[in-house]
């Protein structure tokens, strides 16, 4: 049975994903970074439909806890073949009212996390195996006060398509996800008027679900996938068009 690791599984997108991983088969590690009731609820959901999951907590800035979170999954199932590095933090506002406090926040956990989280993935990984970065529909399109989080992801996407030359001789495929506005999830947050617009904006007249983004991750993540590399994939129902 393959194996995978989602990072911030405990949350909207990041917990759809990793049931959608258990019902393709896969023995799910669910990642959180503080919420554990959250990250033992989606393993829970796992458990009763009789799939495997494990929760298992780390700061994604952390080098060691981060090996610690490969070393843990090895240990217990023995081998990794898809990482999903979904852990995020949001911060919005105009630069001009940014502080370092902010900056430093979003990149440790943004791109320091993420890069930390694919570096292990490409020392562990099996051959054809994948690595995906859930990135954001802003990577692409900042919109007015996303200036900070925008960058964070775009900063990810690049190195991506290096790793995804890099690994490539091994059959691992590695692309990202870019979703947009997704409820429930970190858009929640927005008020009304905001969550209306993107509304507005989608071609199918709602946001999107974690199971609109799972689905994405689940074909990128099967056997099916395995000769899309290096791709950034809109997954926003329109929004960016």
């Amino acid at each position: 049975m393959k194996t995978a690791v989602v990072t911030g599984g405990s949350g909207g997108i990041g917990g759809g994903i990793c049931r959608r991983l258990a019902a393709d088969g896969f023995q799910v590690v669910v990642h959180y970074g503080s919420d554990q009731n959250a990250a033992n609820a989606v393993v829970s959901d796992i458990q009763r439909e009789n799939g495997a999951a494990l929760a298992i907590g780390a700061d994604v800035s952390s080098e060691k806890e981060v090996q610690d979170l490969f070393a843990q999954t090895l240990s217990r199932f023995g081998s990794v073949d898809v990482v999903v590095a979904n852990a995020g933090a949001m911060r919005g506002g105009p630069i001009a009212d940014c502080s370092v406090d902010d900056f430093d926040r979003l990149m440790a956990v943004n791109f320091r996390g993420a890069f930390l989280t694919i570096r292990e993935a490409a020392s562990h990984v099996r051959d054809n195996g994948r690595i995906i970065f859930v990135s954001s529909q802003l990577a692409e399109r900042p919109r007015q006060g996303t200036g900070l989080y925008s960058a964070t992801k775009a900063a990810i996407d690049a190195m991506l398509v290096s790793l995804s030359k890099e690994v490539g001789g091994r059959g691992i495929a590695v692309n990202s996800v870019r979703p947009g506005a997704t409820s429930p999830g970190m858009f929640d947050e927005s008020d009304e008027e905001k969550k209306q617009q993107f509304i507005d904006l989608s071609a199918f007249g709602r946001l999107g679900t974690p199971e609109d983004i799972a689905a994405v991750v689940s074909f990128l993540a099967g056997s099916d996938g395995k000769w899309l590399t290096g791709q950034h994939i809109r997954a926003d129902g329109g929004m960016s068009n």
